[in-house]
């Protein structure tokens, strides 16, 4: 009604499929948007009311479904639903048929993603905002190569993506667990012929995966005839950029583990100085060592480990096994050879937790506290849009989550904690040997091939123990970094803040090693000097305002999966190390209560003994720090619920009968819903963070008191027990370690 007949039958015939409108949308879309508002908002002449009312309620429900899931709340919060949106465009979708060396050689990078130097300042100054372009630019969002879902990909690491749904592949964990089981040398054979024979794979791509798991022959012999040695690695598929100490270290340090072995059950000569349970400490820490390898590639991306397109069966550098390492790359993520790894991270959670933060804004007290996250967040390669109307104390979500990436869970180790680790491997290495010499005896035995077999003994001990503790201390310094990330979002929304000293970076060091504040760009001076007149500055974030509201929450969400992937690894090492504590605290529950079944010495209780105590102490380290971050929610929830008793105590004083005007109708509808959302946001993280999605440790126990209470004190009753039952049989059963070698042995003369 009122729309003359032949101006609907143009609009009808101009409105092909095919056609496009002026604003780049198909005319077909435009014509039923059209069309919906008209039915939904005009009577429709038909002879029949009812039928006219009823397609004008169906198309205005239509029209109302469409409509809210592209408002900006929809968006953010149903984060996949507008990445799929924008990948349909191209202003996400990563091309895969464009050169790629061209873009590198664009962002200042040689043909194989190494960084080169055509941008640093004659001084050797990179200014941060080069390095934030080229992280910003070339860290892309894709569709995954599975074909199904989303990845992020770095073109600074060829064909290699995050992959949000991460899968523990059984196939890599078994071939893994028993590729490591052969000794040095023989596992480049057995790797290759195997993924020949059983898994379809050419000799190139087998001798590349051979490569990658660090199996190698030793070439290095030819080391010195370079063309030679060159033509070598080029044949058995090394990687590029492997250093000699790479073959040194995979090659001898395996040799060193099975020559011990080898000469304690050969040797009559040797087992008078090593007996065979001696190994036992350093077998246990090898299993250890097998299961963690193997958990890692069943916990690889399938860009990785997929047997038709993984990059492990291509050719690739060193740095690419890097990123794929616990120590040299998770602890170390701000590395600069693989500088992009926060920002994949980063844009990895936010698949995972499925939010969109680009468009969200949050605003964090002061001009000074947003241009400190700004300044931050470019350090991992988010660059902040700029907006007309946007108040300078309001920052994206995705900024903030950046910020909070880059300080606290891109932080490094401590410093004390590899000599710390190194320090205990030294001491467990040394502790049969001294126990030795405290018998009597020699440390490292008395013939050649003894010592031999005692030296290397005793260097593989130091090695395999400082690899199982470089893991184990990983897991608990994850957790921790965790904790501290949620820690300095909790206390943004609480008095008095999170103060902005702890976001500032430290001042750059000059030439000589000297603090340089010259070399650091005049903002962030500038910003220094503002904090230190002012050190009450903090981040404060009003949850009454629902659009700091609702990012804050997305950001919590978000912030929880960065490092998902790592996260995974270092549950399964906590399955991996309880098993290995119970283990050694089972075996000298099984030395002193079967020491009429088995003869030891001391040098083997000794060993257990450190091993025991060194392991269960990091094992409980690592779920207390766990558990700290399940226990922040119930206080974070306290915190929220008094914020609304706040909102609701000012609503009851608004429900005073008095002339009510219309500012206090508008504070009491803006307190409504102020207070629904907080209601809503603190139901929403009771259910996801405590009962939906808690960290977890030893693989499906959930990170609570109660769990640390059961390792504490099973562990700590084992290593009791056994010490009683040691010091019980050497009291008053006559037992000893007085034999010969220092052997446990009981008195005849005592009666029990």
């Amino acid at each position: 009604r009122g729309v003359p007949p032949p101006r609907r039958e143009t609009t009808l015939s101009s409105a092909m499929p095919g056609d496009k409108g002026r604003d780049g949308s198909p005319a077909r879309d435009k014509w039923q948007r059209a069309i919906s508002k008209v039915a939904a908002s005009t009577a429709i002449a038909e002879e029949n009311p009812a039928t006219g009312e009823r397609f004008a309620r169906i198309v205005y429900e239509r029209t109302f479904v469409d409509t809210v899931n592209k408002q900006r709340a929809f968006l953010a919060a149903f984060g996949q639903r507008s990445l799929h949106n924008q990948l349909s465009s191209k202003s996400l979708k990563l091309d895969s048929g464009r050169d790629l060396e061209t873009e590198l050689e664009d962002a200042g990078t040689d043909e194989v993603g190494a960084l080169s130097t055509p941008n640093v300042d004659p001084n050797g100054v990179s200014p941060p905002e080069d390095k934030a372009e080229r992280v910003a630019r070339f860290v892309k969002v894709q569709k995954s190569l599975k074909g199904d879902g989303f990845a992020v990909c770095s073109a600074y690491s060829r064909n290699f993506e995050y992959d949000p749904n991460l899968t523990f592949k059984v196939s890599q964990f078994a071939r893994t667990l028993f590729y490591e089981c052969i000794p040095p040398g023989l596992n480049w054979f057995v790797c290759v012929g195997t993924e020949m024979l059983f898994f379809e794979h050419t000799f190139k791509e087998a001798t590349c995966s051979a490569s990658a798991r660090g199996f190698i022959l030793p070439i290095f012999i030819f080391a010195p005839i370079q063309p030679l040695f060159k033509r070598l690695c080029r044949f058995f598929g090394t990687m590029e950029g492997q250093p000699g100490f790479f073959f040194f270290f995979f090659y001898f340090f395996g040799f060193w583990c099975f020559f011990p072995i080898c000469a304690v059950a050969l040797s009559a000569e040797v087992r008078e100085y090593i007996e065979p349970l001696e190994l036992v400490p350093m077998l246990v820490l090898q299993c250890g060592r097998m299961l963690c390898i193997a958990c890692k590639y069943a916990l690889l991306p399938e860009s990785y480990v997929n047997d038709r397109y993984g990059k492990m069966y291509r050719p690739m550098k060193v740095t690419d096994m890097g990123r794929t390492l616990v120590a040299g790359g998770w602890n170390k993520a701000k590395d600069e050879e693989h500088f992009d790894m926060l920002k994949m991270e980063l844009e990895n959670a936010c698949i995972q937790a499925d939010v969109d933060l680009s468009n969200t804004e949050i605003n964090v007290g002061s001009a000074e506290a947003a241009a400190v996250i700004r300044f931050r967040s470019r350090g991992i390669g988010e660059r902040s849009r700029a907006s007309a109307d946007k108040a300078p104390e309001v920052v994206s979500g995705k900024e903030l989550l950046a910020a909070l990436t880059d300080v606290h869970m891109g932080a490094p180790m401590p410093p004390y904690m590899e000599p710390g680790i190194m320090l205990f491997a030294v001491l467990f290495s040394l502790t049969s040997p001294i126990m030795r010499a405290w018998c009597g005896r020699p440390m490292f035995g008395a013939t050649h091939l003894s010592k031999a077999a005692s030296a290397f003994l005793m260097m593989y001990s130091w090695f395999i123990f400082a690899n199982n503790m470089t893991f184990s201390a990983s897991g608990a310094w994850h957790y921790k970094r965790q904790y501290n990330a949620m820690l300095s979002l909790n206390n943004m929304v609480r008095f008095p803040g999170e103060p902005l000293t702890n976001f500032l970076p430290d001042v750059p060091l000059g030439p000589k090693g000297k603090v340089s504040p010259d070399q650091e760009p005049a903002e962030l001076r500038q910003l220094r000097q503002k904090v230190a007149q002012n050190p009450d500055l903090a981040f404060i974030v009003d949850l009454k305002d629902p659009a700091s509201c609702l990012c804050w929450s997305l950001v919590r969400r978000s912030l929880r999966r960065i490092g998902s992937s790592w996260g995974r690894r270092m549950n399964a090492y906590s399955v991996i190390f309880l098993m290995m504590s119970f283990a050694s605290a089972g075996m000298l529950l099984m030395l002193y209560y079967g020491a009429d079944q088995f003869d030891h010495r001391l040098a083997t209780s000794g060993s257990f003994y450190v091993l025991s105590i060194c392991i269960s102490f990091l094992v409980c380290t690592t779920v207390i720090e766990a558990a700290a971050i399940n226990e922040m929610v119930p206080k974070l929830r306290s915190s929220l619920k008094r914020e609304t008793v706040a909102i609701a105590a000012q609503m009851a004083y608004l429900d005073v009968p008095k002339v009510r005007t219309d500012v206090d109708r508008k504070e009491e509808e803006q307190l409504h819903s102020a207070h629904r959302l907080i209601e809503s946001v603190e139901q929403y993280i009771l259910v996801e963070e405590e009962h939906s999605e808690p960290v977890e440790v030893f693989f499906k126990v959930n990170a609570t008191p109660a769990a640390v209470t059961f390792v504490v004190s099973s562990l700590l009753s084992m290593l009791l027990i056994a010490m009683q039952r040691g010091f019980t049989m050497m009291d008053s059963e006559g037992w000893s370690y007085g034999g010969p070698q220092g052997q446990f042995t009981r008195d005849p003369t005592v009666e029990p």
